[in-house]
């Protein structure tokens, strides 16, 4: 039998800090009126106060390696995704505080590598991913997947983070956004949570969603029910077989939508967290994972497919055997 990849676990960190829809509404931070986003399924999101992208990443990273036990010069390659470059240390106060920082060699101070450092993963090899959008954790996994299978690499880690700037507004097309960080540990072999099949399919039409945020709306149910096909179909199942979708939290109507038009009426759909969380960006579908899976309302052998969007415009499946 071929050798497999697994999902062997997943941890996540938020900030402490949330804000109500309303209060958000309050303070101009979303467009919609505050009854279309509860509508949707949203009551709160996270958002960071004194925490940067990096303390989240770091401590999602080590809960993870303490609470599996893996020692860290186990860990063959570390792959980052989120806020690049120096912004993943600390917001900077002033734009000519950060401008400043891009015209020296701070610019150069990389969360991966940092992270590689104060994680201890002495013998990991460190990959960046980014231009991925709320995909960029799965372009994360799909690489160590990659690589634990191509070169025989036996443990990766993965982490990303995802932030608005403090002032920034938090309703991407009538969903809340929050910060939060995701790590997830890919193994070679091991049990469990087998990675069976991935699918990305990129449209650069839609290289710029402000412009063609319509036409990108328009082309989105199609474009999904195409990957979520192709994605079980690589994986050997009918999507009449899926026991589960681990959906990332873009509102619990757009998934009733799409659930019907891809022929997933058997599966059930883990939306648990889309009031508690709102959408974390890149982390949404991992989160879910995890906390389904804790649950024990998944069980072994259960077929799930994980599905997300990313701006830029990416559509990425993943077909995972419990």
């Amino acid at each position: 039998m071929r050798p497999a990849a697994c999902i062997r676990a997943v941890r996540y960190a938020f900030p402490a800090a949330f804000r109500t829809v309303r209060e958000l509404a309050a303070s101009g931070l979303v467009t919609s009126e505050p009854g279309v986003l509860e509508g949707f399924g949203f009551d709160r999101v996270r958002t960071a106060v004194h925490e940067t992208p990096f303390d989240l990443a770091l401590t999602a990273a080590r809960r993870l390696l303490d609470e599996t036990g893996v020692a860290p010069e186990s860990v063959d390659l570390l792959v980052h995704g989120g806020a690049p470059g120096a912004a993943a240390f600390a917001r900077a106060p002033k734009p000519m505080d950060a401008a400043r920082m891009n015209r020296t060699s701070a610019r150069f101070r990389y969360p991966g590598t940092r992270l590689q450092y104060e994680l201890g993963l002495e013998a990991a090899q460190v990959v960046g991913v980014d231009q991925l959008a709320c995909t960029t954790l799965f372009g994360a996994v799909r690489t160590a997947r990659a690589l634990c299978l191509v070169e025989g690499m036996e443990r990766a880690l993965c982490v990303v983070s995802d932030f608005f700037p403090v002032d920034a507004g938090r309703e991407a097309v009538f969903n809340c956004t929050s910060d939060a960080a995701v790590a997830v540990l890919i193994e070679r072999g091991g049990e469990g949570n087998r990675i069976v099949s991935a699918t990305q399919v990129t449209k650069g039409f839609y290289w710029d969603p402000d412009a063609l945020q319509h036409e990108m709306v328009a082309a989105y149910f199609p474009t999904a029910r195409h990957v979520l096909e192709r994605t079980a179909e690589r994986a050997g199942w009918r999507l009449d077989e899926v026991d589960w979708v681990i959906p990332h939290n873009v509102g619990r109507r757009s998934w009733t939508i799409l659930a019907s038009i891809a022929g997933l009426g058997h599966a059930r759909i883990w939306l648990d967290n889309v009031a508690r969380d709102g959408h974390t960006l890149a982390g949404d579908n991992f989160i879910n994972l995890a906390d389904a899976l804790e649950s024990g309302q998944v069980r072994p052998g259960h077929k799930m497919l994980l599905f997300s969007f990313g701006y830029g415009a990416h559509w990425t499946g993943l077909a995972v055997e419990a």
